[in-house]
């Protein structure tokens, strides 16, 4: 159940790096999340993290696992525009009694989510200012109406929502759309290190909880360490076809 790049099995953090490393060497230094998520699955051996099949036991839509094998830095385009799709950290392919399904994994230290919505859709605006065959607002335009339904990006709580968060759980569906999975979990894998503040990591939780309110019309106020909600039903237009039953969940690991 290996960890693969381009068809190469990883065994050593010194192949992650060689074949799967962040693009600025600057970010694989121990205790940021880089390294740690590849130290983590990699120290697994033929099963997840701990901390990763804890979780999934806590939901009863997942059983115990039969098969996995991950990709890091796996392509997730979630729309036919050109430009870089969005990356996960780790997109895991993954099989119980219920039948496959995929889990995307967003790896944080203390990293946060990027810009919001809000500064997102401005930028966009002002590249289509100078450049009319700029995609980004009507990329920002459709990722709103296939997570939260039309008119979203016209709700003023919509633009405080880290624009990642979207990115990501939107290249979750459309990948497993693509798998014929019926189920997709967007994971965030924690790591709390010597080299983390607190504080950034409440802003994270902040802000992870803050877009799962949003997506489940304030049923679900936020995702505790160890725990896995869902299922979430998008309206996937004009990105998702299929239904795909979506699951967020979060694992943290202390290093400290």
């Amino acid at each position: 159940m290996p960890v693969k790049k381009a068809g190469r099995i990883l065994a050593s953090l010194e192949d992650w790096a060689k074949y799967a490393g962040p693009k600025h060497a600057r970010q694989w230094v121990e205790g940021r999340s880089a390294q740690e998520v590849a130290r983590a699955w990699l120290a697994s051996g033929e099963e997840v993290p701990p901390e990763i099949s804890a979780l999934l036991a806590t939901h009863d839509r997942f059983g115990p696992l039969l098969a996995w094998d991950a990709e890091p830095e796996a392509k997730l385009r979630f729309d036919r525009f050109p430009g870089e799709p969005s990356n996960g950290d780790l997109v895991v392919s993954l099989e119980d009694s219920f039948g496959p399904y995929l889990m995307t994994v967003e790896a944080k230290a203390d990293e946060p989510y990027g810009a919001t919505v809000a500064q997102t859709l401005r930028a966009a605006q002002a590249k289509g200012h100078k450049n009319p065959r700029s995609k980004g607002l009507i990329r920002v335009k459709q990722l709103a109406e296939a997570l939260f339904g039309p008119c979203a990006d016209e709700d003023p709580g919509f633009g405080v929502l880290r624009y990642q968060l979207l990115t990501a759980c939107a290249g979750a569906l459309c990948e497993a759309e693509r798998r014929n999975d019926a189920r997709a979990i967007l994971l965030v894998h924690e790591f709390i290190t010597p080299k983390t503040s607190d504080a950034k990591h409440a802003r994270n939780a902040a802000d992870l909880d803050a877009f799962v309110s949003v997506l489940s019309g304030g049923k679900v106020p936020n995702v505790t360490p160890g725990s896995l909600v869902g299922p979430f039903h998008v309206p996937g237009h004009p990105l998702i076809t299929t239904p795909v039953d979506l699951f967020i969940g979060k694992a943290s690991r202390t290093l400290r």
